[in-house]
């Protein structure tokens, strides 16, 4: 690729005063917010969650394009359930996910979806 390529990847180089460490006190430092039994909070062992380390490779790995590979693989995961079970059970194994995904958001306060389904079957005369 050429240097002028907008979508080229950009090198990123930092470079730490004291070597190594500013990250061992950025890691001291993180153990002392940790919340037991939260997940995706680090542990005693200072790991972090599993989703917080995927999240975090996709951010490095795909710069801007997080999203767009989430649907690709989103979309291959239907593609396979649309070949190995059906496409007729595929669709009730989606719309039985949005439902209980509705019914989460209600019990967390939240009824986007409900909400949503209520807006699009009112009455829009007025």
């Amino acid at each position: 690729m050429s240097e002028d390529d907008p979508k080229a990847p950009k090198a990123k180089v930092e470079l730490g005063d004291e070597g190594a460490e500013p990250f061992a006190q950025e890691r001291h430092n993180k153990r002392d917010d940790v919340e037991d039994g939260v997940p995706g909070t680090v542990s005693d062992s200072g790991n972090e969650g599993f989703g917080s380390r995927v999240s975090a490779w996709f951010g490095r790995t795909l710069p801007g394009h997080e999203h767009a590979f989430a649907g690709g693989v989103l979309g291959l995961v239907a593609a396979i359930l649309v070949f190995c079970v059906g496409a007729l059970s595929t669709i009730l194994i989606v719309v039985l996910v949005v439902v209980g995904i509705a019914l989460g958001q209600v019990l967390d306060g939240d009824p986007t979806i409900a909400n949503a389904v209520i807006k699009f079957f009112s009455d829009r005369r007025e």
